[in-house]
């Protein structure tokens, strides 16, 4: 109960943090915020209803059932070094459990629904259908079991990709000097930005929701929009102007059939 009131708890403080950064100093305008965040406020809660109030949860019990076994378990680290391994592990799962919802079909036509937001902010870090978040869910809770990573870490890595996903999904700018050092590391917006593009070659890259270092590692790292920041035009990948008109066109997605040059990106 504990851990789930600081993550709470955390998630709030940041959101809102964010949400007043990119009031008070916006990168852009966003002229169709209303709907947009109608709509990702209640996939948030359809998603909670499903698992993501009891995600962490669940996510604990697997570490702790399986303390003493799995992979990590065979590696004589200090704790402190078992932590950050894990970490690094967990991060580079989701940016390979991103990348295959970009390639397979199947799994696109879930997580497209994240795609179709028409412009970005910190809302657009809520916006996933509820079943990409189960499957999302058993995938993170399969590679915790199956390596073994203690609950410590799976808390702290929970924290840091929500957190690390919201700011990335920000409408803001770091002032140039800032951004060249931090996306040496670390996801920032302008680099997430490229990933929303409706362009196919664009979003298929830029995969990370952490750390950068899985797209330069990975050979998926694009550091400039094709036309430039001012060209890049977001939304669903191989559409120009398409945006769900509601929310049950919004949940229903998943089922629809795009024309050909609509398909996956």
């Amino acid at each position: 109960m504990i851990d789930f009131t600081v993550r709470i708890s955390i998630f709030l403080v940041v959101f809102s943090s964010l949400m007043t950064w990119q009031w008070l100093a916006p990168r852009g305008a966003l002229l169709q915020w209303r709907q947009r965040w109608q709509h990702n406020l209640i996939l948030l809660m359809l998603g909670a209803v499903c698992v993501r109030l009891f995600q962490p949860v669940l996510l604990s019990f697997v570490a702790y059932s399986n303390q003493g076994a799995g992979l990590l378990s065979h590696i004589s680290l200090p704790f402190w070094a078992l932590v950050l391994v894990s970490i690094l592990l967990l991060d580079c799962l989701i940016y390979w459990q991103h990348r295959l919802f970009h390639t397979v079909p199947l799994l696109w036509r879930l997580h497209r629904v994240h795609h179709s937001d028409p412009e970005l902010d910190v809302s657009s870090a809520i916006r996933f259908h509820p079943v990409e978040i189960v499957l999302s869910l058993c995938i993170k809770a399969t590679a915790v079991w199956v390596l073994g990573i203690p609950v410590e870490a799976v808390l702290i890595f929970d924290i840091l990709l929500n957190a690390s996903a919201m700011f990335n999904h920000t409408n803001v700018r770091l002032p140039a000097k800032i951004e060249k050092w931090v996306i040496k590391l670390v996801v920032t917006p302008d680099m997430h930005r490229i990933h929303h593009s409706r362009v196919s070659a664009e979003a298929n890259s830029n995969y990370g929701f952490f750390l950068s270092i899985w797209d330069a590692l990975f050979g998926s790292k694009r550091n400039h929009a094709m036309h430039g920041d001012a060209g890049l035009s977001i939304g669903m990948p191989g559409t120009k102007a398409y945006q769900p008109s509601s929310l049950t066109d919004l949940l229903m997605m998943p089922l629809k059939t795009f024309g050909k040059s609509r398909k996956r990106g």
